[in-house]
Protein backbone atom coordinates (compact mmCIF):
# COMPACT_ATOMS: atom_id res chain seq x y z
CA UNK A 1 0.00 0.00 0.00
CA UNK A 2 1.10 3.84 -1.11
CA UNK A 3 0.57 6.12 1.80
CA UNK A 4 -0.78 9.65 1.94
CA UNK A 5 -3.47 9.54 -1.24
CA UNK A 6 -5.76 12.05 -1.05
CA UNK A 7 -10.11 11.30 -0.91
CA UNK A 8 -12.28 13.19 -3.03
CA UNK A 9 -13.27 15.65 -0.06
CA UNK A 10 -9.39 16.77 0.10
CA UNK A 11 -8.49 15.07 3.30
CA UNK A 12 -5.60 13.08 2.93
CA UNK A 13 -5.73 9.08 3.35
CA UNK A 14 -4.30 5.30 2.18
CA UNK A 15 -4.41 4.37 -1.64
CA UNK A 16 -3.73 1.45 -2.85
CA UNK A 17 -3.81 0.23 -6.53
CA UNK A 18 -6.96 -1.33 -6.25
CA UNK A 19 -8.90 2.12 -4.76
CA UNK A 20 -11.79 2.86 -5.89
CA UNK A 21 -12.66 5.90 -7.99
CA UNK A 22 -14.36 7.45 -4.99
CA UNK A 23 -11.22 8.52 -3.27
CA UNK A 24 -10.24 10.56 -6.69
CA UNK A 25 -10.89 14.32 -6.39
CA UNK A 26 -12.55 16.29 -7.93
CA UNK A 27 -11.49 19.03 -10.47
CA UNK A 28 -11.55 22.06 -7.73
CA UNK A 29 -10.17 19.64 -5.44
CA UNK A 30 -7.47 18.78 -7.43
CA UNK A 31 -6.75 22.19 -8.28
CA UNK A 32 -5.90 22.97 -4.67
CA UNK A 33 -3.77 19.56 -4.03
CA UNK A 34 -2.04 20.53 -6.61
CA UNK A 35 -1.13 23.91 -5.66
CA UNK A 36 0.45 22.87 -2.28
CA UNK A 37 2.13 20.25 -4.17
CA UNK A 38 4.03 22.62 -5.95
CA UNK A 39 4.41 25.40 -2.97
CA UNK A 40 6.48 22.41 -1.47
CA UNK A 41 9.28 23.47 -3.82
CA UNK A 42 9.06 27.07 -4.44
CA UNK A 43 11.11 28.60 -7.21
CA UNK A 44 14.43 30.37 -5.99
CA UNK A 45 14.56 34.18 -6.20
CA UNK A 46 16.65 35.72 -8.68
CA UNK A 47 17.65 39.12 -9.73
CA UNK A 48 16.82 40.04 -13.69
CA UNK A 49 17.47 43.37 -15.69
CA UNK A 50 14.33 45.22 -16.31
CA UNK A 51 14.92 43.97 -20.33
CA UNK A 52 14.69 39.85 -18.88
CA UNK A 53 11.39 41.04 -16.76
CA UNK A 54 8.56 40.33 -18.89
CA UNK A 55 6.66 37.21 -18.08
CA UNK A 56 8.67 36.48 -15.08
CA UNK A 57 7.35 36.01 -11.63
CA UNK A 58 7.70 39.03 -9.15
CA UNK A 59 8.94 37.08 -6.07
CA UNK A 60 8.88 40.59 -3.53
CA UNK A 61 6.71 43.41 -3.61
CA UNK A 62 8.18 45.92 -5.62
CA UNK A 63 7.84 49.86 -4.72
CA UNK A 64 8.42 53.18 -5.67
CA UNK A 65 11.85 54.45 -5.03
CA UNK A 66 11.65 58.23 -5.87
CA UNK A 67 8.83 59.91 -6.60
CA UNK A 68 6.85 59.93 -10.26
CA UNK A 69 7.76 62.48 -11.82
CA UNK A 70 10.63 63.29 -9.88
CA UNK A 71 10.45 67.15 -10.66
CA UNK A 72 7.76 69.79 -11.87
CA UNK A 73 7.37 69.27 -15.49
CA UNK A 74 5.75 71.40 -18.35
CA UNK A 75 2.81 69.51 -20.25
CA UNK A 76 3.07 71.71 -22.96
CA UNK A 77 5.31 73.59 -25.41
CA UNK A 78 5.26 76.75 -24.57
CA UNK A 79 6.17 79.20 -21.23
CA UNK A 80 6.28 78.44 -17.76
CA UNK A 81 4.68 81.76 -16.44
CA UNK A 82 4.71 83.81 -13.28
CA UNK A 83 1.05 85.49 -12.78
CA UNK A 84 -1.61 86.98 -14.69
CA UNK A 85 0.94 89.18 -17.70
CA UNK A 86 1.80 90.47 -19.70
CA UNK A 87 5.30 89.14 -18.46
CA UNK A 88 9.07 89.89 -19.19
CA UNK A 89 10.83 86.93 -20.67
CA UNK A 90 14.13 86.00 -18.46
CA UNK A 91 12.48 87.69 -15.71
CA UNK A 92 8.72 86.34 -15.06
CA UNK A 93 8.45 83.43 -18.17
CA UNK A 94 10.71 81.00 -19.11
CA UNK A 95 10.62 78.63 -22.56
CA UNK A 96 9.58 75.15 -22.40
CA UNK A 97 9.05 72.12 -23.86
CA UNK A 98 6.61 69.07 -23.34
CA UNK A 99 8.68 67.24 -20.17
CA UNK A 100 11.57 70.18 -19.25
CA UNK A 101 11.71 71.33 -15.67
CA UNK A 102 9.37 74.18 -14.93
CA UNK A 103 10.99 77.02 -12.68
CA UNK A 104 9.71 76.78 -8.81
CA UNK A 105 8.29 80.13 -9.37
CA UNK A 106 6.10 79.67 -12.31
CA UNK A 107 2.35 79.63 -11.31
CA UNK A 108 1.17 77.47 -15.14
CA UNK A 109 2.17 76.78 -18.21
CA UNK A 110 0.61 78.82 -21.23
CA UNK A 111 0.78 76.62 -24.57
CA UNK A 112 2.88 78.19 -27.59
CA UNK A 113 -0.19 78.98 -29.54
CA UNK A 114 -1.68 81.65 -27.13
CA UNK A 115 1.15 83.32 -26.71
CA UNK A 116 1.93 86.67 -28.64
CA UNK A 117 4.68 89.10 -28.84
CA UNK A 118 3.95 92.58 -27.44
CA UNK A 119 3.78 95.75 -29.60
CA UNK A 120 7.31 97.23 -28.54
CA UNK A 121 8.75 94.16 -28.04
CA UNK A 122 12.31 93.74 -29.12
CA UNK A 123 13.20 95.25 -31.95
CA UNK A 124 13.54 92.81 -35.81
CA UNK A 125 11.08 90.51 -34.03
CA UNK A 126 7.53 91.42 -35.88
CA UNK A 127 4.29 90.87 -34.42
CA UNK A 128 3.70 87.27 -35.72
CA UNK A 129 2.11 84.93 -32.62
CA UNK A 130 3.72 81.80 -31.90
CA UNK A 131 6.63 80.24 -29.53
CA UNK A 132 9.27 80.80 -32.23
CA UNK A 133 8.39 84.77 -32.29
CA UNK A 134 8.04 84.99 -29.14
CA UNK A 135 10.92 83.16 -27.87
CA UNK A 136 13.55 86.07 -28.97
CA UNK A 137 10.78 88.80 -27.22
CA UNK A 138 11.48 90.66 -24.14
CA UNK A 139 7.66 91.12 -23.24
CA UNK A 140 4.57 88.78 -24.21
CA UNK A 141 1.06 87.85 -23.56
CA UNK A 142 -1.87 86.16 -24.15
CA UNK A 143 -2.94 86.82 -27.83
CA UNK A 144 -6.67 88.13 -28.41
CA UNK A 145 -9.33 85.60 -27.71
CA UNK A 146 -7.14 82.96 -26.39
CA UNK A 147 -8.56 81.53 -23.18
CA UNK A 148 -7.94 82.55 -19.73
CA UNK A 149 -7.87 78.89 -18.17
CA UNK A 150 -3.71 78.54 -18.95
CA UNK A 151 -3.49 80.87 -16.39
CA UNK A 152 -4.95 78.89 -13.88
CA UNK A 153 -2.50 77.79 -11.07
CA UNK A 154 -0.79 74.88 -11.74
CA UNK A 155 -2.19 74.62 -15.28
CA UNK A 156 -0.27 72.24 -17.65
CA UNK A 157 2.02 71.30 -14.77
CA UNK A 158 3.11 67.98 -13.85
CA UNK A 159 3.83 68.38 -10.24
CA UNK A 160 6.46 66.39 -8.05
CA UNK A 161 5.05 62.54 -7.13
CA UNK A 162 1.33 63.07 -9.41
CA UNK A 163 1.88 59.54 -10.84
CA UNK A 164 3.18 58.00 -7.79
CA UNK A 165 5.27 58.77 -4.30
CA UNK A 166 8.23 57.37 -2.78
CA UNK A 167 6.80 54.06 -1.62
CA UNK A 168 3.69 53.28 -3.33
CA UNK A 169 3.32 49.97 -5.15
CA UNK A 170 4.60 48.91 -8.66
CA UNK A 171 3.68 45.63 -8.53
CA UNK A 172 2.90 42.59 -6.18
CA UNK A 173 4.81 39.20 -5.33
CA UNK A 174 3.41 36.42 -7.26
CA UNK A 175 2.35 38.68 -10.15
CA UNK A 176 3.73 37.65 -13.80
CA UNK A 177 4.92 40.93 -15.37
CA UNK A 178 3.55 42.61 -18.01
CA UNK A 179 5.06 44.89 -20.53
CA UNK A 180 3.61 47.79 -18.98
CA UNK A 181 4.99 46.73 -15.63
CA UNK A 182 8.07 46.37 -15.96
CA UNK A 183 7.56 50.18 -18.06
CA UNK A 184 6.37 51.69 -14.89
CA UNK A 185 9.46 50.01 -12.81
CA UNK A 186 11.56 51.24 -14.76
CA UNK A 187 10.42 54.93 -14.07
CA UNK A 188 9.76 54.66 -10.39
CA UNK A 189 13.81 53.78 -10.57
CA UNK A 190 14.58 50.30 -11.13
CA UNK A 191 16.96 48.86 -12.94
CA UNK A 192 16.19 44.95 -12.11
CA UNK A 193 13.85 43.11 -10.43
CA UNK A 194 13.55 40.06 -8.22
CA UNK A 195 11.73 37.64 -9.61
CA UNK A 196 11.20 33.77 -9.42
CA UNK A 197 13.72 31.40 -11.73
CA UNK A 198 11.73 29.49 -13.88
CA UNK A 199 10.83 26.25 -12.35
CA UNK A 200 12.58 22.97 -14.37
CA UNK A 201 10.22 21.13 -16.17
CA UNK A 202 10.84 17.97 -18.03
CA UNK A 203 8.48 16.26 -20.75
CA UNK A 204 8.11 12.18 -20.86
CA UNK A 205 6.22 11.94 -24.29
CA UNK A 206 4.92 8.29 -24.50
CA UNK A 207 3.37 5.95 -27.13
CA UNK A 208 5.08 3.56 -30.03
CA UNK A 209 1.78 4.79 -32.18
CA UNK A 210 2.83 8.40 -31.99
CA UNK A 211 4.29 9.83 -35.08
CA UNK A 212 6.08 13.58 -34.47
CA UNK A 213 5.71 14.44 -38.61
CA UNK A 214 4.09 13.86 -41.40
CA UNK A 215 0.39 12.21 -42.13
CA UNK A 216 0.84 8.49 -40.18
CA UNK A 217 -0.40 5.65 -41.32
CA UNK A 218 -3.54 3.52 -40.16
CA UNK A 219 -3.02 2.08 -36.70
CA UNK A 220 -0.35 5.95 -35.90
CA UNK A 221 -1.54 9.05 -34.37
CA UNK A 222 0.46 12.69 -35.32
CA UNK A 223 1.58 14.12 -31.75
CA UNK A 224 -0.35 17.05 -30.30
CA UNK A 225 1.98 16.93 -27.63
CA UNK A 226 5.25 18.10 -28.52
CA UNK A 227 4.60 20.92 -30.45
CA UNK A 228 2.75 22.90 -28.18
CA UNK A 229 3.96 21.47 -24.26
CA UNK A 230 7.24 23.46 -24.29
CA UNK A 231 5.45 26.78 -24.91
CA UNK A 232 2.41 26.12 -22.86
CA UNK A 233 4.67 25.59 -19.84
CA UNK A 234 6.86 28.60 -20.74
CA UNK A 235 2.90 30.27 -20.56
CA UNK A 236 3.06 29.28 -17.12
CA UNK A 237 5.80 30.76 -16.24
CA UNK A 238 8.51 27.60 -16.28
CA UNK A 239 10.90 25.86 -18.52
CA UNK A 240 11.32 22.71 -20.17
CA UNK A 241 14.69 21.68 -19.86
CA UNK A 242 14.85 18.23 -21.00
CA UNK A 243 11.96 16.72 -23.47
CA UNK A 244 12.01 12.84 -24.72
CA UNK A 245 9.99 10.64 -26.85
CA UNK A 246 9.51 6.66 -26.17
CA UNK A 247 7.96 3.68 -26.77
CA UNK A 248 5.79 1.92 -24.48
CA UNK A 249 8.55 -0.45 -22.60
CA UNK A 250 8.87 -1.05 -19.30
CA UNK A 251 13.03 -0.77 -19.23
CA UNK A 252 12.75 2.34 -21.91
CA UNK A 253 10.29 4.09 -19.49
CA UNK A 254 12.07 3.23 -16.24
CA UNK A 255 15.33 4.41 -17.54
CA UNK A 256 14.31 7.96 -18.91
CA UNK A 257 12.00 8.48 -15.88
CA UNK A 258 15.43 8.21 -14.17
CA UNK A 259 16.95 10.68 -16.10
CA UNK A 260 14.77 13.36 -16.17
CA UNK A 261 13.71 13.27 -11.99
CA UNK A 262 17.93 14.12 -12.22
CA UNK A 263 17.50 17.31 -14.28
CA UNK A 264 14.33 17.93 -13.40
CA UNK A 265 11.78 19.85 -10.95
CA UNK A 266 9.06 18.69 -11.90
CA UNK A 267 7.96 15.48 -14.97
CA UNK A 268 5.63 16.12 -17.14
CA UNK A 269 4.36 12.64 -18.61
CA UNK A 270 1.61 12.07 -21.58
CA UNK A 271 -0.28 8.64 -21.79
CA UNK A 272 0.49 5.54 -20.12
CA UNK A 273 -1.69 6.55 -16.54
CA UNK A 274 -4.20 3.74 -17.03
CA UNK A 275 -4.24 0.52 -15.56
CA UNK A 276 -3.44 -1.81 -18.39
CA UNK A 277 -0.52 -4.19 -19.07
CA UNK A 278 1.07 -0.99 -20.97
CA UNK A 279 0.21 1.55 -18.97
CA UNK A 280 3.93 1.72 -17.95
CA UNK A 281 4.14 5.38 -16.68
CA UNK A 282 2.16 5.21 -14.09
CA UNK A 283 3.62 1.63 -12.34
CA UNK A 284 6.82 3.05 -12.80
CA UNK A 285 6.07 6.33 -10.85
CA UNK A 286 4.60 3.84 -8.23
CA UNK A 287 7.43 2.12 -7.98
CA UNK A 288 9.60 5.07 -6.68
CA UNK A 289 6.74 6.35 -4.54
CA UNK A 290 7.25 2.94 -2.78
CA UNK A 291 11.00 3.86 -2.71
CA UNK A 292 11.98 0.51 -5.07
CA UNK A 293 15.17 -0.08 -7.08
CA UNK A 294 15.61 2.35 -10.07
CA UNK A 295 17.26 1.03 -13.24
CA UNK A 296 20.47 2.64 -11.89
CA UNK A 297 20.56 -0.22 -9.12
CA UNK A 298 19.48 2.44 -6.22
CA UNK A 299 16.89 2.50 -4.26
CA UNK A 300 14.84 5.89 -4.18
CA UNK A 301 13.21 7.69 -1.22
CA UNK A 302 9.75 6.63 -0.96
CA UNK A 303 7.02 9.45 -2.15
CA UNK A 304 3.62 10.76 -2.07
CA UNK A 305 0.76 9.16 -3.98
CA UNK A 306 -1.56 12.96 -4.29
CA UNK A 307 -3.99 11.55 -6.18
CA UNK A 308 -4.09 8.55 -7.86
CA UNK A 309 -6.18 9.58 -10.70
CA UNK A 310 -9.46 12.52 -10.97
CA UNK A 311 -13.66 12.54 -10.00
CA UNK A 312 -13.69 14.14 -13.95
CA UNK A 313 -14.30 13.17 -17.70
CA UNK A 314 -12.46 13.59 -19.42
CA UNK A 315 -9.23 13.35 -17.29
CA UNK A 316 -9.96 10.74 -14.93
CA UNK A 317 -6.86 8.70 -15.58
CA UNK A 318 -4.66 11.61 -14.26
CA UNK A 319 -2.34 11.17 -11.52
CA UNK A 320 -0.02 13.19 -9.51
CA UNK A 321 2.96 11.90 -7.17
CA UNK A 322 5.83 13.16 -5.59
CA UNK A 323 8.33 10.57 -5.93
CA UNK A 324 12.62 10.97 -6.50
CA UNK A 325 12.38 14.57 -5.42
CA UNK A 326 10.36 15.90 -7.96
CA UNK A 327 6.58 16.40 -8.65
CA UNK A 328 5.00 14.28 -11.20
CA UNK A 329 2.01 15.25 -13.41
CA UNK A 330 0.83 12.29 -15.05
CA UNK A 331 -1.50 13.23 -18.21
CA UNK A 332 -3.46 10.91 -19.71
CA UNK A 333 -2.80 9.97 -23.74
CA UNK A 334 -5.77 11.50 -25.54
CA UNK A 335 -5.35 14.81 -26.40
CA UNK A 336 -8.45 16.65 -24.62
CA UNK A 337 -8.04 15.04 -21.46
CA UNK A 338 -4.70 15.81 -21.06
CA UNK A 339 -5.41 19.48 -21.89
CA UNK A 340 -8.17 19.87 -19.67
CA UNK A 341 -6.03 18.15 -17.09
CA UNK A 342 -2.96 20.05 -17.64
CA UNK A 343 -4.73 23.37 -17.49
CA UNK A 344 -6.19 22.26 -13.63
CA UNK A 345 -3.18 20.34 -12.42
CA UNK A 346 0.00 21.61 -14.20
CA UNK A 347 -1.11 25.03 -14.38
CA UNK A 348 -1.85 24.77 -10.36
CA UNK A 349 1.46 22.82 -9.43
CA UNK A 350 3.52 25.47 -11.33
CA UNK A 351 1.53 28.09 -9.66
CA UNK A 352 2.47 26.80 -6.14
CA UNK A 353 5.94 26.64 -6.94
CA UNK A 354 5.87 30.40 -8.14
CA UNK A 355 3.99 31.79 -5.39
CA UNK A 356 1.01 32.95 -7.75
CA UNK A 357 -1.83 32.11 -5.28
CA UNK A 358 -4.13 29.58 -5.97
CA UNK A 359 -6.30 30.47 -9.22
CA UNK A 360 -10.34 31.41 -8.23
CA UNK A 361 -12.11 29.97 -11.20
CA UNK A 362 -14.76 33.01 -12.79
CA UNK A 363 -18.19 32.12 -13.48
CA UNK A 364 -21.03 32.09 -16.34
CA UNK A 365 -24.35 31.33 -16.96
CA UNK A 366 -24.74 28.03 -19.15
CA UNK A 367 -26.87 28.17 -22.56
CA UNK A 368 -28.38 24.97 -22.31
CA UNK A 369 -28.86 22.02 -20.51
CA UNK A 370 -26.34 19.41 -19.75
CA UNK A 371 -27.60 16.09 -18.62
CA UNK A 372 -24.48 13.94 -18.37
CA UNK A 373 -26.07 10.60 -17.94
CA UNK A 374 -28.21 11.77 -21.11
CA UNK A 375 -31.66 10.62 -19.43
CA UNK A 376 -30.29 7.66 -17.67
CA UNK A 377 -31.26 7.79 -13.95
CA UNK A 378 -27.73 7.75 -11.61
CA UNK A 379 -25.54 7.80 -14.59
CA UNK A 380 -24.10 11.21 -13.85
CA UNK A 381 -21.38 10.21 -11.10
CA UNK A 382 -18.45 12.19 -12.61
CA UNK A 383 -17.26 16.00 -12.66
CA UNK A 384 -17.26 17.37 -16.20
CA UNK A 385 -15.06 19.87 -17.80
CA UNK A 386 -15.41 21.19 -20.68
CA UNK A 387 -14.60 23.27 -23.62
CA UNK A 388 -16.87 26.16 -23.90
CA UNK A 389 -17.44 29.17 -25.46
CA UNK A 390 -19.67 32.36 -25.91
CA UNK A 391 -23.01 32.51 -26.98
CA UNK A 392 -23.50 35.89 -28.21
CA UNK A 393 -20.13 36.88 -30.72
CA UNK A 394 -21.34 40.17 -31.84
CA UNK A 395 -19.05 43.26 -30.54
CA UNK A 396 -20.02 45.05 -27.36
CA UNK A 397 -19.20 48.41 -26.61
CA UNK A 398 -16.14 49.36 -27.98
CA UNK A 399 -15.98 47.05 -31.23
CA UNK A 400 -14.57 44.61 -28.62
CA UNK A 401 -16.25 42.05 -26.88
CA UNK A 402 -15.26 40.34 -23.62
CA UNK A 403 -14.66 36.54 -23.40
CA UNK A 404 -13.38 35.94 -19.80
CA UNK A 405 -15.16 34.41 -16.98
CA UNK A 406 -17.17 36.62 -14.90
CA UNK A 407 -16.26 37.26 -11.16
CA UNK A 408 -19.81 37.36 -9.70
CA UNK A 409 -22.83 35.23 -10.45
CA UNK A 410 -26.40 36.21 -10.83
CA UNK A 411 -28.89 36.28 -14.04
CA UNK A 412 -26.82 39.22 -16.41
CA UNK A 413 -23.46 36.67 -16.49
CA UNK A 414 -22.78 35.85 -19.92
CA UNK A 415 -23.96 32.44 -21.47
CA UNK A 416 -21.83 30.28 -22.86
CA UNK A 417 -22.35 26.86 -24.64
CA UNK A 418 -20.84 24.02 -24.43
CA UNK A 419 -18.40 23.12 -27.86
CA UNK A 420 -18.81 20.57 -30.10
CA UNK A 421 -16.39 17.57 -31.21
CA UNK A 422 -15.15 17.30 -27.43
CA UNK A 423 -14.12 13.49 -26.90
CA UNK A 424 -11.17 13.45 -24.95
CA UNK A 425 -9.25 12.32 -28.50
CA UNK A 426 -10.26 15.30 -30.24
CA UNK A 427 -9.42 18.84 -30.28
CA UNK A 428 -11.06 20.59 -32.47
CA UNK A 429 -13.47 21.64 -29.58
CA UNK A 430 -10.83 22.74 -27.58
CA UNK A 431 -9.10 24.78 -30.42
CA UNK A 432 -12.33 26.70 -30.87
CA UNK A 433 -13.01 27.26 -27.26
CA UNK A 434 -11.97 30.19 -24.94
CA UNK A 435 -12.62 28.22 -21.65
CA UNK A 436 -13.35 25.34 -18.98
CA UNK A 437 -16.58 24.84 -17.89
CA UNK A 438 -17.13 22.76 -14.27
CA UNK A 439 -20.20 20.74 -14.48
CA UNK A 440 -21.26 18.88 -11.03
CA UNK A 441 -21.97 15.35 -11.59
CA UNK A 442 -25.67 15.78 -11.50
CA UNK A 443 -25.46 18.49 -14.50
CA UNK A 444 -26.89 21.56 -14.82
CA UNK A 445 -29.73 23.08 -16.81
CA UNK A 446 -29.92 25.94 -18.99
CA UNK A 447 -29.09 29.63 -16.42
CA UNK A 448 -27.07 27.64 -13.91
CA UNK A 449 -24.20 29.35 -12.22
CA UNK A 450 -21.25 27.13 -13.29
CA UNK A 451 -17.23 27.60 -12.61
CA UNK A 452 -15.40 28.36 -15.28
CA UNK A 453 -11.44 28.49 -16.47
CA UNK A 454 -10.37 30.54 -19.16
CA UNK A 455 -7.97 29.05 -21.70
CA UNK A 456 -4.41 30.70 -22.94
CA UNK A 457 -5.88 32.90 -26.53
Amino acid sequence: MVENGTSQSGQAGAWSPGATPAQAPNPLDAMRIAYESGARLPAPQVTRPLAECVGEVLAQDVRVVRDVPHYDSSAMDGFAVRGPGPWTVGECAWPVATGSLVPPEATSVVRQEWVQVDAGAHDGVGGGAGAGTAAVAERISLAPGAPQRDLEPGRNIRRAGREALIGDLVARAGEMLTPAQVAFAAVAGHDALPVRARPRVGLLLTGTEVVASGLPQPGFVRDAFGPQLPAYVRMLGAEVVASARIGDGEAETEATLEKLVGQCDFVVSTGGTGHSRVDEVRRAALRRVAGEVGSAGTRTKPGHVLFPELNMRPGHPTFLMEHSGVVHVGLPGNPLAAMVALRLVLTHVLRGALGRGIEQPGTVSLAHDFDPGQGRAGAGTAWRVMPAKPVDTSAGEGGQQSTQPQDTSGANLQRWELCDKRGSNMLRGLAQARGLVVIPPEGAGAGDVVACLPLPV
